[in-house]
């Protein structure tokens, strides 16, 4: 009889400690309030250098330090409410931009807009729009105009009628020669003495905007090097070909924040 008294008070009272624990875990981890996306994908970076993990959702696993993305600008796409120890927090879902690293993250870790350099010699303080607009287009094209006429460089005025004619259709040389395009458009331009570049869109834009990190945002903030890097472009090949007369057509279209922010460019000399 004794023995049957303490192994039913054993049982009970593993039972209650066992309950204990159980309970005890459920209040102390973290509990999912609410998980809804975000009312607009939005750009975040590092609100500071410190280290300060980013999780995943039950917040039993570290995924990233935020200390090693100090240069990273963050896309928003949750937005959730988690409860700890009776208290709530608001936790972001972000992923990087090549989409390689994402997870939760504490709000209070991140600022609005998306990472800046703060000197940048060479950034050309285009703040462009996302997505890129007619305004875009405008500003690109006053920008590198203005630079490359005040080093020299002047626009042929067929040129860039033919630079129009080739970028409207997105083709080159090779598919319509000079002589036929010329000939279309009613000019006297000689053939053999013309060079171009086609580029449907440039091979490389991200390092276009940032050479140093790839940060396609930055144009979006006035720290990108796009007006100047094609402005460079252009008059390191008419220099090459020992010229400056030039035609240039572009056409800006698309978003930096969702990555289809696209250039095509067309600009054209005649040798001397």
């Amino acid at each position: 009889m004794n023995k049957m008294v303490i192994l039913v008070t054993t049982s009970l009272f593993s039972a209650f400690l066992f309950g204990t624990i159980k309970a005890n875990a459920q209040t102390t981890g973290y509990q999912v309030i609410s998980n809804q996306s975000a009312s607009r994908v939005a750009p975040y970076h590092n609100a500071n250098n410190e280290s300060h993990y980013i999780w995943n959702l039950s917040h039993t696993i570290k995924l990233h330090n935020l200390e090693n993305f100090s240069t990273t600008t963050w896309t928003l796409e949750r937005v959730a409410i988690l409860s700890h120890n009776g208290k709530k927090a608001v936790y972001f879902n972000v992923t990087d931009r090549t989409g390689q690293f994402s997870g939760w993250v504490w709000h209070g870790f991140l600022k609005g807009g998306p990472y800046q350099y703060h000197e940048d010699s060479n950034a050309d303080g285009l703040n462009l729009s996302d997505p890129a607009n007619t305004r875009d287009f405008s500003m690109l094209g006053n920008y590198i105009y203005g630079k490359l006429s005040a080093d020299g460089y002047l626009a042929q005025p067929d040129l860039m009628k033919l630079t129009q004619h080739y970028g409207t259709r997105h083709t080159n040389n090779l598919n319509t020669p000079f002589k036929d395009a010329i000939m279309s458009e009613n000019m006297t331009l000689d053939p053999t003495n013309l060079v171009g570049i086609f580029e449907y869109p440039v091979s490389d834009l991200t390092k276009m905007i940032d050479p140093n990190t790839g940060d396609i945002l930055l144009e979006d903030t006035g720290n990108g090097e796009l007006g100047n890097t094609v402005t460079a472009q252009i008059e390191n090949f008419l220099k090459a070909n020992h010229t400056t007369r030039y035609g240039l057509w572009f056409n800006l279209s698309g978003s930096a924040s969702n990555g289809t922010l696209s250039l095509d460019l067309v600009y054209m000399g005649i040798k001397n």
